[in-house]
Parts: structure tokens; sequence; C-alpha cells
């Protein structure tokens, strides 16, 4: 063992040097952008650097440097900056699922990269064009951009690109069901990444072809492939690609009624993608594992498993995803029988995938129809739903999805009492089970033979190695000196990286000392800043206060000033002329004095209570409170007032509406807002008071109170002035009915007491609808 030491302190070194690497990179990227306070171009350049460093690792902190770059590089006028920016910000938000975001930046980023000509960056962006659409089940506009990005890598020789995008075109083929354009597509892929020594995309290739193997029901060859696939993954490959091979193979097992055995396959798949938050195939994990509880009659498991995987799948936008488990769904339902349900959720299976243009996944929704028709006993349906997914599977050439169409076909017939059909049909369904069967023996015996093949290779490899462990074991002696000479060598490089290190982290201590100081400085300045820019708001608030002040005296002023003359001037008349002055005019002076004195002592009386709801002395009373009654009760107090007007009040209240609120408050506003509908409407006019729960798309709730008339209405200039303390719009109703003004702002005053919101909707001539809102408290 100590032969080998060395070489592993070696390795072992090396791998903490290239972590310390990647860490030194980020740090040294973060230094340098402190340091460079410019706004330049190189300033866009390290935050796009430090947007693709940070990509893989946080994806919202890449995507904010993209955006900072983006921002800063529009501001410059500087396009190569700008085009870069658009590209990394598009990758971040296709890493976070988001493909509608991640869309829009690529497209304007093809388009600039297209004018620097950078064709390399362009194809790119076309690709992941492609990608995004993919991910959408746009399987047709995939198609388009990926052979547009294909075509410009075989322009310029990026062979890797190649593949990657043959293999892409392949996925997309088989989507939409053209199996012979799909493998055409993988094997020219697998060829270019065995030319190209590329192993991780040589695994892909090869578990692609296997699943296509598996769709046509080949399962001796897709197993064949799955293998070749999962040894090059191995244990230092892909986690994710091992995941889907695992998964795979649970599904050869699936297919072939060995449950047990899939199960344990898909549960070892989704472990793995659990673990590496592999959310795609955590939810095709979910979905598997529900088919096979299904086939156990276990539905509550199955049930549970597929709802898990919709949710997944509904979060990342898997469409293709989506509307399979939709069908799953659909199958337990139908099963439990809940007809309603399960015939919603086939419903929707079928809308999705005819969307997405996936023939396999219609042809699954048109069958599970036929089936749940033929269970609902409408035969007619049943019969046109299977016929349509029998001529989709002929066309895939789906021999499991064939059988299953003929035994229903066949039920269908024998339940209309069409015995002959019946016959013929279920003469189809054995001839082509038996013949299903028979394949699957030969596919059990093939498993085996590939057994035993795998090893026969394994003993051939222990053999080989045996052999290099002799020639190895005569190359140690002479290695011995070698080691000896290397051991000293890495003593000597040891130190040597020792002494660097120490250099680094003491320079890099001085600059944080450097860099700590400076943002107590920064912070400091900060500080007299803000408390410079308080006293200036303050001041500023403190003026417009006095404005306001004096502004809401001279409305006060000229709205107590009219109703004192007319008080004053006919008091005067009256004891001047008292004898003289005939009974019936002395009886109109003093109901005008009255008016005046009536009008006076609102406004007074307005003016106190806005005035302590400015200096906080109305105290907030919260209660529970019941609208229905609450409008009841203040719509009774003014009925008297309405039919003197011969206006028909009107109530339409929701019963079981309560909410938290002050009920003095709320009974001010509503006979504020009541008694102004009936002020401005004419006689034989109607009022409508109605209370509701609204729900925002915010899903809050509200307390909804509307007041509606049909009166003469509010001009659009004057509604902005309403509930301003600085404007004076009172004005006078139909028969000449004199107002405060301040009953609109003490509304106001009120609601937002209450945290809500008043507003007006009015149009001359056309009526006017006073509305307040208030948050409903569970």
């Amino acid at each position: 063992m100590l032969k080998y030491t060395p070489l592993i302190f070696v390795i072992l070194i090396f791998k903490f040097l290239v972590v310390f690497a990647q860490t030194s990179k980020i740090d040294s990227l973060e230094n340098v952008l402190q340091q460079h306070t410019e706004i330049d171009s190189s300033r866009v350049n390290l935050l796009n650097n430090f947007a693709e460093v940070t990509l893989e690792i946080d994806q919202n902190k890449s995507i904010n440097f993209a955006e900072e770059a983006l921002e800063l590089s529009s501001k410059l006028n500087f396009k190569k900056g700008k085009a870069e920016s658009l590209y990394l910000s598009g990758l971040g938000n296709y890493n976070k699922s988001d493909f509608k975001k991640s869309l829009d930046y690529f497209q304007k980023s093809m388009d600039m990269f297209e004018i620097l000509g950078n064709k390399n960056r362009k194809s790119g962006c076309l690709k992941y064009i492609g990608k995004s659409y993919f991910k959408q089940g746009n399987y047709l506009l995939s198609l388009e951009f990926h052979e547009k990005a294909l075509k410009i890598n075989e322009e310029i020789g990026n062979k890797q690109e190649m593949a990657e995008c043959l293999k892409y075109i392949g996925i997309i083929y088989e989507k939409l069901g053209n199996y012979t354009l799909s493998l055409e597509h993988y094997l020219k892929a697998l060829e270019i990444n065995e030319e190209i020594s590329n192993e991780q995309g040589k695994a892909n290739c090869l578990q692609n072809i296997g699943v296509l193997y598996h769709i046509q029901g080949n399962y001796p060859l897709a197993l064949e492939y799955y293998q070749k696939s999962l040894i090059i993954n191995g244990d230092k490959g892909s986690k994710q690609q091992k995941a889907n091979c695992l998964n795979n193979i649970g599904g050869i097992y699936y297919n072939q009624e060995n449950y047990t055995s899939a199960l344990t396959y898909y549960q070892k798949s989704l472990k793995i993608c659990k673990k590496i938050g592999y959310e795609e195939g955590e939810a095709r994990g979910l979905n598997n594992c529900g088919e096979v509880y299904r086939e156990q009659d276990n539905f509550s498991l199955a049930l549970l498993n597929y709802q898990k995987s919709l949710k997944i799948k509904e979060k990342i936008g898997d469409e293709n995803g989506i509307a399979r488990t939709m069908n799953n769904i659909g199958t337990i339902y139908y099963k439990q029988a809940n007809y309603t349900l399960a015939l919603d959720y086939y419903q929707k299976a079928l809308k999705r995938s005819k969307e997405i243009n996936d023939k396999l996944l219609v042809l699954d929704s048109y069958a599970n129809l036929g089936t749940f028709y033929l269970g609902t006993l409408n035969f007619k349906k049943a019969l046109d739903y299977t016929q349509k997914s029998f001529v989709i599977s002929k066309e895939l050439e789906h021999l499991n999805q064939q059988k299953r169409l003929y035994l229903q076909t066949s039920k269908i017939y024998k339940a209309t009492k069409n015995y002959k059909k019946s016959l013929e049909n279920y003469i189809l369904y054995k001839e082509l089970n038996d013949s299903i069967f028979n394949e699957k023996n030969i596919k059990k015996i093939t498993g085996l033979e590939f057994k035993y093949e795998f090893e026969k290779e394994k003993k051939a490899i222990e053999v080989e190695q045996q052999k290099k462990d002799v020639i190895t074991a005569e190359k140690l002696k002479r290695q011995k000196i070698l080691n000896i000479a290397f051991i000293l060598g890495f003593i000597l490089m040891a130190s040597f990286v020792m002494v660097i290190l120490r250099s680094f982290f003491q320079k890099r201590k001085a600059n944080a000392i450097l860099t700590k100081q400076k943002s107590q400085i920064e912070a400091t300045n900060k500080e007299l800043i803000l408390q410079k820019e308080e006293i200036q708001n303050f001041a500023f608030e403190l003026e417009k206060a006095n404005k306001t002040k004096d502004k809401f005296f001279s409305i006060i002023a000229h709205d107590l000033k009219n109703p004192f003359n007319a008080l004053l001037g006919f008091s005067d008349l009256l004891l001047e002329n008292h004898r003289t002055i005939e009974e019936e005019e002395r009886e109109s002076y003093i109901k005008i004095i009255n008016e005046s004195s009536i009008k006076t002592y609102k406004l007074l009386e307005n003016l106190l209570t806005w005035a302590q709801s400015q200096t906080g002395k109305i105290k907030f009373t919260s209660e529970k409170i019941n609208t229905s009654i609450l409008l009841t009760e203040t719509i009774s107090l003014l009925e008297e007032s309405a039919g003197n007007k011969e206006i028909k009040l009107m109530l339409n209240a929701e019963k079981d509406l309560w909410l938290k609120a002050d009920k003095n408050m709320i009974d001010t506003v509503i006979r504020n807002l009541v008694s102004n509908a009936i002020k401005f409407t004419p006689k034989g006019g109607v009022v409508i008071v109605k209370s509701e729960t609204i729900i925002d798309e915010n899903n809050q709730k509200f307390a909804e109170i509307s007041v509606k008339d049909n009166g003469v209405g509010i001009p659009h200039e004057i509604q902005s002035k309403l509930f301003k303390i600085t404007e004076n719009v009172s004005t006078k109703g139909t028969e000449e009915e004199e107002g405060t003004g301040l009953g609109l702002i003490l509304c106001k005053e009120f609601i937002e007491m209450h945290n809500g919101q008043i507003w007006v909707e009015s149009d001359v001539d056309k009526g006017c609808k006073f509305v307040f809102r208030i948050p409903l408290f569970s």
C-alpha cells in the first residue's frame, strides 16, 4: 500500500487545487469588480463573467449579474456585451424552467449575434430556442429551430454541437411518431460522438435509441442499448442519465408484467432524481410507480403518486408528461367509478395531446375514452373513439395497443349484439396476443443470452487484468526508485505551493481590511445622506401641510360666510320690518334662517368630526358587523327623505357577509353616500345599495358596498377633486338642496382607517356609483 501513497496524495492535492481554483476565480472576479467602479465595457465583461461562473451554482445570482450587465451595456451601447448578457439571462431562466422568459432573451440575443456575425453563439441561441419550445410541447417549432442550429454548426464544423442537434431532432421525431427518422438521427449523432470520443454524448444517444426500441416493443434491443449506456455512465458518469437508464429498465420489467422488479428499478431511479434535484426525472418516476400500483389494484397509492407527478410536471411545464399523467389519473377515477372526474381528466389529456401533436398520447387518450364510454354504455361513442385510436395504432405499428383495441372492439360489438363482428375482433385479438406472448418468451430467452454474454465478457476482462497485474508487478521494482525521486520532487512542489498560498492569504486579508474600512466610510456617508434627505422631506411635508391648512381655512371661511350672510340678512329684515311683513313672507324668511342654521350646524359638525380624525381623538372600535343588518338599519332612517322626493330605495345585500369594523364610522359613510344619492337623484328616481364579497387577483377577500343612483352624474373633471380637502366641490341637489362639502372627505378618512379604498364611477346624465372596499380578515 505504501507504494501508492504518493500518487493518492498527489490526486487529493490536485482535487483540492481544482476546488480552490474555482473559489479563487470567483473571489478574484469579486475583487476586480469591487476595484473596477468605472461604468465601461470592462465592467460589463466582468459582470458577464460572473453570470457565467455562477450559472450552475446559483441561477438567481447569475440572472442578477446578467441583467446588471444588460442594463449597463444598453446605456453604453456596447452591442457585444449586450448580446452576451441576453444569452446568459436566457440560460439562467431556462435552467429555472421559465421557458417564456428564456425564449424572449434567446430571440433578442440571436438577432444581435446575427448582426455581430457570431455564428457560434447564434447557433447556441437557435438550439436553446428549440429546447424552450420543446419543453412547452411545441414540437414542430422546436424541430424548425434545431434544424437551423444544425445547419450553422455544419457550416462552422462544430461536431459536438452537430451531434447534440441531431440527438434532439431524433427526440422530436420520436414524439411526432416518425420512428424511422428518429432512429436515423440518433445513429448519426452516435457516429459523430464516437468520432470525437464524447463518452457522455455517446451514452445519451445509446439511451435514446434504447427508448425508441422500447416504444416499438423490441425489448431485447432496448435492453442492450440501456446496458451500454449504463456501463458508460457507471459510478463516475452522469447521475441524471444513470437515473434515466434505471427508469427505462424498470419500464421493460413493467411491460413484461414483472411489477415487483419494475417498482424496484423505478424507486432506485426516483431516489437518485430526488438527491440531485432532477425534477423531470422525479415526476416521471412518480408517474411510473403509480402505474405499477394501478396494476396491483392499489388505487389510493397510484392516485397519490400520479398527483405528486402532475404537480411537478405543471411546475416545470412538461406538457407531454402532464397529458400522460392526466390520462392515468382519469383511469384511476374510472376504476373507482368516479365517472365525472374520469371523463374530465380524459378530455383534458386529449386536448393537451392534440395541442402538442403527440400521436402516441392522442392514441392513448382515444383508447381511454373508448373504454370509458363502453363502461358507461354509450356504445356509439365507444366505437367511434376506439376506431380513431385504431387508425393511429396502425400508423405507429403499436402492437400492444392494437391488441387492446381488438379486445375493446369485440366487447363493444358483443354489447350491441353484433356477435359476428365481436367474434372476428376477438379472433384477431387472440392471434395478436399469442404472437406477442411467443415474442415475450423469445425476449426472456434473449435476455438470458445477454446476461450470459455480459458475464463472459466480464470474465475475459478479469483474465486480461490478471495478465496486466503480472506485468505491473515487474515494473514496480523499477518504479520504486522513481517513486522516491517523485516524493522528493513533490515535497519541494508542495513547499512552493504553501509559500504561494501563504502570500495569497496575507494579501487577501489585507484586501479584506481595506474593503471593510471602505465599507464603513461608505455606510457613514450613506447615513448622513439619508439624514439629510429625511430633513428635506420633513421640511417639504411641513410646507405642504401649511399650504393645505391655508387652502382648507379659505374654503371653510367661504362655506361659513354664505349661511351667516343669510342668517344676518333675513334676521335684520325681520327685526326692522316685523310689523309690516306679511305672515307668508315672514314664514319664508324664518324657513331660510332655519335652513341656513341647519347647514351651518352640519358644516360645523363635519368640521369637528374631521378635526377629531386628524388629531387621533376618534377612537377606532372594531367589532363584528353583519353588513345586511347595518345597511337595513341605515337605509330605514333615510326612507322618509327618499319618500319626500318619490325616490325608490332598493337594497341588494349579501346575507352572511360579516366584517370586523368600527360600526359608527361605516354607518357614517353609508349615510353620507345614500344621502348624496338622494340629493342628486330627481323625483321618481332609484337608488340601489348593494353589498357583496369580492376576491381580487391576489386571492384576497374584500367586503364591497356600493351606492348607485340614476341622477345627474358627476363630470370627469370634478371626480378627481371629490375626496380632496383642498378642493371645494359642494354642489346643489336636484331640488336645490345644500351640501357641506366635507362629507366625502370624512368618508375617505374613515375608509382609509379600515385599510380600504373608496372611489366613484360616473358619467354626466347617466347617474353615479360610489363604491368602497374593506379587507375581510379570516
